[in-house]
């Protein structure tokens, strides 16, 4: 399991007509072309960060400007493939950048903390799909940052890594279910662009959550550091999910007077 976060620069402007995390997805399979068309997929991505700001809407990316993608890999032959295949730069749009730094690491990253309180920014548009228990035409998602939604994806990831097994992932479900709540959100739906007259509805802003019972902090930051490499929800190999996530400890969140993330392009 592997992160490689690619960093370079634009030789001449660029303008992006829809979600650019479809464009990171095509990126990577057109550097690892044998990758499966359908079906579960072996990577996660993050929209194109344009100067450090997710690319979410249709932007303007000017000459110069600095682009990052980054993808995160279940297998790790695959993640030193791809940074071998995009050292030397891809295009964009007719515009070749220019690479500046590729970053490979293992994944997930060890938690830096394990505090009872955090905060999860969502990056970039993010839904998670309901248990289809009925039969239906097409998926249900659910479009709230409810704690519920955030572990199950986590811990599913977590189990994924090998981190834990099923049962496990049960007993952490129950109990992040049961002693994790919401303390603040700030958060709007978003409908997206994915090209071909095909749009995808997520939300986007940031969450804070505390753990009122701390027995099994260091599994949920486990989990937790899986789903800030892997993101969180459904789509994550077009972008969907990317999240940052911070211990905030009694430190209260910083935000803006509108209550979105800084880091969040809305």
């Amino acid at each position: 399991m592997s992160v490689v976060a690619f960093r370079g620069f634009l030789e001449r402007g660029v303008a992006l007509n829809f979600f650019s995390g479809r464009l990171a997805h095509s990126v990577v399979h057109r550097l690892l072309p044998e990758l499966p068309e359908r079906g579960p997929k072996p990577f996660t991505v993050w929209p194109l960060l344009i100067d450090g700001r997710p690319a979410v809407g249709p932007a303007a990316a000017a000459a110069g400007a600095e682009v990052e993608l980054r993808a995160a890999f279940f297998d790790e032959e695959l993640g030193r493939r791809f940074m071998e295949a995009v050292e030397g730069g891809f295009g964009l749009f007719g515009a070749w950048i220019v690479p500046a730094e590729v970053e490979f690491r293992e994944a997930p990253r060890p938690p830096a903390a394990e505090e009872a309180a955090f905060r999860v920014e969502f990056l970039s548009p993010t839904r998670f799909e309901t248990p289809p228990y009925v039969r239906r035409p097409r998926p249900v998602y659910d479009l709230t940052p409810a704690p519920r939604n955030v572990f199950k994806s986590a811990l599913k990831t977590a189990e994924r890594l090998g981190l834990w097994g099923p049962a496990e992932s049960k007993r952490l479900y129950r109990w992040a279910y049961a002693a994790v709540g919401t303390t603040d959100f700030r958060v709007r739906p978003v409908t997206v662009s994915l090209g071909r007259g095909r749009t995808a509805r997520g939300f986007l802003g940031w969450a804070a959550y505390r753990a009122y019972e701390t027995s099994m902090l260091k599994e949920m930051w486990l989990a937790l550091s899986a789903a800030a490499d892997f993101g969180v929800g459904d789509s994550r190999s077009l972008g969907f999910g990317a999240v940052r996530i911070t211990p905030t400890g009694r430190a209260p969140a910083q935000r803006h007077a509108d209550g979105v993330s800084s880091n969040t392009n809305v």
